[in-house]
């Protein structure tokens, strides 16, 4: 099997740097969804906003951080909220 000349050697460091940006945009990109619904259909001032997005993006840092996972959030939002994500 021949390579392909335009293959770019990358690193395991590479690799998780680019998932480490991955999880960031999407964060990012649910952060936007969800703080334009807050503003257009749920009547949030900006001041709230501001407070929110801060908040979200706090928390995803907390994430991606490893000292909060995913699991433990759906696990609350089940059991304190009775939303199932």
């Amino acid at each position: 099997m021949k390579t392909n000349p335009k293959r770019i050697p990358r690193t395991e460091a590479d690799v998780k740097k680019a998932f480490e940006n991955g999880v960031k945009h999407g964060s990012d990109v649910t952060a936007v969804i969800f703080l334009t619904v807050l503003l257009d259909k749920f009547g949030f001032d900006q001041a709230k906003i501001v407070k929110c997005y801060h908040a979200v993006m706090k928390l995803s840092e907390e994430i991606a951080e490893k000292r909060v996972s995913i699991a433990d959030l759906t696990h609350i939002l089940l059991t304190e909220y009775n939303i199932k994500a």
